[in-house]
């Protein structure tokens, strides 16, 4: 069985979700990345959410954000939702595109926090996709700062095309009765037609003001570019260039990878704070263990430890310090 997560108020996550099977369904040509950018936008109107930064590669995408109240996983739910039904849409193909389940890290501390904010930028450079990170071409917060805000057009084909903008040709007009069931009701979304993505800095390093904290991260990701490419010149190596990421077909995988690696929770520059919230970690997992028996058991008044939210969204169980 999965391990329960603690979901809590303000709760800020590295985030990395993974296409299935780790296929290029995210690949960035124009319409998906426009695809995707709406959707993350609408998506972040509709929850009290802060998004610090944010990369689709190919395969997989990173999200560093604040949660503000305990909307995480409905976050994620419905960001992935709507992402998988765009592309299907847009391809013509159904079934899943994203993988269930995502991997969530918490920073214990504000140089981690800023470490996975430099890594998700220069996710494309380590990659060897492009050599600098605002080249990347697919959804990226690289050329922004904080407090921008981009105003994203809902895309008028896939999943919001217009009944027979497809062939080419304006839907007849025929009266219908209202409640039929034709594909004429994807013209009557209720989804807005623009939505708006702003970029808000991370509550750390507060002696700095937005343009000097924001310098700083991306001089931390020059640096990062500087170091990969130096790498790949010492192996020989050249980076594969936008022009032929976007030419890679969506149902194509990489190479093996190993399944077997360690997969962390928490993060943290020092020591003792990645093992104190360790601690506070196995604590949660064992009081969740103990209740969930008793409620098995049939005891419907045993209380969750705080931070359940699987059993007190779906069940209504009893929980520490519930609202």
């Amino acid at each position: 069985m999965t391990p329960p997560r603690s979901i809590h108020d303000q709760q800020t996550a590295f985030l990395t979700c993974r296409a299935v099977g780790r296929s290029f369904r995210f690949v960035p040509t124009e319409k998906v990345t426009q695809t995707l950018l709406f959707v993350l936008a609408y998506t972040c109107s509709k929850y009290p959410v802060s998004i610090h930064e944010v990369v689709y590669m190919s395969n997989h995408f990173h999200v560093l954000m604040t949660a503000h109240t305990k909307c995480l996983p409905d976050f994620m739910e419905d960001l992935n939702s709507l992402a998988s039904r765009a592309l299907n849409a847009l391809r013509g193909i159904s079934g899943t595109n994203i993988e269930k389940g995502y991997c969530l890290v918490e920073p214990q501390d504000a140089e981690k926090l800023l470490e996975h904010a430099v890594y998700t930028l220069a996710n494309p450079c380590e990659s060897d996709l492009v050599t600098k990170a605002r080249h990347w071409k697919g959804v990226t917060t690289a050329r922004m700062r904080y407090g921008d805000e981009i105003v994203v057009q809902k895309p008028t084909y896939g999943l919001w095309a217009r009944s027979g903008a497809a062939k080419g040709r304006k839907p007849a007009r025929r009266r219908k009765r209202r409640d039929a069931r034709t594909p004429s009701k994807r013209d009557r979304s209720i989804i807005p037609n623009t939505a708006t993505l702003r970029l808000v800095r991370p509550d750390v390093r507060p002696e700095l003001s937005d343009d000097e904290l924001r310098d700083l991260v991306l001089e931390r990701v020059a640096a990062r570019e500087q170091k990969f490419e130096a790498l790949r010149q010492r192996k020989g190596k050249k980076v594969l260039k936008m022009r032929n990421v976007s030419k890679q077909h969506w149902a194509a995988m990489p190479g093996a990878e190993d399944l077997f690696g360690v997969r962390p929770t928490v993060s943290a520059t020092d020591k003792w704070k990645r093992i104190a919230a360790l601690q506070r970690k196995q604590m949660f997992e064992a009081a969740y263990a103990e209740a969930r028996e008793r409620w098995l058991d049939g005891e419907r008044d045993v209380e969750f430890p705080q931070g359940t939210w699987l059993m007190w969204r779906r069940y209504a169980a009893r929980c520490a310090g519930a609202t």
